[in-house]
């Protein structure tokens, strides 16, 4: 089945048409006051929630991807990024910079805008056509927050290691945090977007089950494979969803996150309104020469056929 690794959460729901994907996220961002989400949004609802660089060291091992992640950005300060006319920028904001520009890094690209996560989602998916899509809802509001440009305090930690201090406080931590950057270029604001980051999860998340008289403990599958994120157990899908389309009165039970699956057949239609009422467009969500030469079509056009789009150049015929 598609989206198996959500659906073993049960905080899932599977909207039947275009006009029920927009409610259930217009119940998601009024479900709760004071709930602040982060948005994110994949072309192929099997993907695990998981860093670029994690997925390219693989494992889930900390001390790996932290041994990585510090050669990485050794290498990128001896290629003399990470400069500025006041000094050197902090590891943060040099691993925000690199993964403007594709580089792994242990960061997670999100939005405050579910329209931007949705637009993503709706996306032809890589693997065989058909592919449902994912839209993330992941629930940050007791998150610690960082920014990619410090605020000039410094403590006692700070003086010997003034460039790597904020990150490896972060980690130390364990909770997830999340990245606001500072500095943001034409696409983070266009995206309305933002970072969430942690050390990788050394243990995985708990599940209690019944043996007859008596409960046990066992290490359940994660979809969070970068991010430690908890969530509660015995909630069933269409409770969830009739939870958050109807709901009643009083307190509300916690929404860590809910996974949005948008079936393969809806994305064209959802992409349609996206672009007519919402302005999300490629042109709008990637704003620069980057963004033009990956989603340009006169230049993805060239990239196909070899040569000009409108045929062979006859200016010497």
């Amino acid at each position: 089945m598609v989206g198996d690794i959500w659906k073993t959460t049960n905080h899932y729901v599977v909207p039947k048409d275009a006009r029920a994907v927009m409610a259930v996220i217009g119940a998601i961002g009024v479900y709760s006051k004071g709930q602040r989400f982060a948005w994110r949004g994949v072309s192929d609802a099997d993907y695990e929630l998981v860093s670029s660089l994690q997925r390219h060291v693989g494992g889930i091992d900390e001390e790996a991807l932290r041994s990585a992640e510090v050669d990485v950005i050794q290498e990128a300060r001896d290629w003399g990024l990470g400069t500025h006319p006041t000094g050197r920028v902090d590891d943060l904001q040099l691993l925000a910079d690199l993964q403007h520009f594709g580089t792994p890094t242990r960061l997670i690209d999100v939005t405050s805008n579910p329209m931007t996560a949705l637009w993503f989602a709706c996306q032809p998916a890589s693997t065989p056509q058909g592919k449902s899509g994912l839209l993330l809802a992941l629930n940050i509001t007791d998150w610690p927050r960082l920014s990619t440009v410090p605020d000039g305090s410094r403590s006692y930690g700070q003086v010997g290691r003034p460039e790597s201090f904020r990150l490896e406080a972060a980690l130390q931590d364990g909770r997830p945090h999340v990245v606001g950057s500072g500095a943001p270029n034409a696409r983070i604001r266009a995206q309305e977007g933002f970072f969430v980051t942690s050390a990788v999860p050394d243990t995985l998340p708990m599940a209690l089950i019944d043996l007859g008289s008596e409960q046990v403990a066992i290490r359940r599958h994660s979809p969070f494979r970068s991010l430690r994120v908890d969530w509660q157990d015995g909630v069933d899908p269409e409770v969830l969803e009739q939870r958050l389309l109807k709901p009643k009165r009083g307190q509300r039970a916690s929404l860590p996150f809910v996974a949005v699956i948008i079936k393969a057949g809806l994305k064209a239609n959802l992409l349609s309104y996206l672009g007519g009422t919402y302005n999300r467009s490629a042109q709008v969500l990637f704003p620069d020469y980057q963004g033009y030469v990956e989603h340009g079509e006169r230049i993805r056009s060239l990239r196909t056929t070899g040569g000009s789009p409108e045929g062979p150049d006859r200016r010497g015929s």
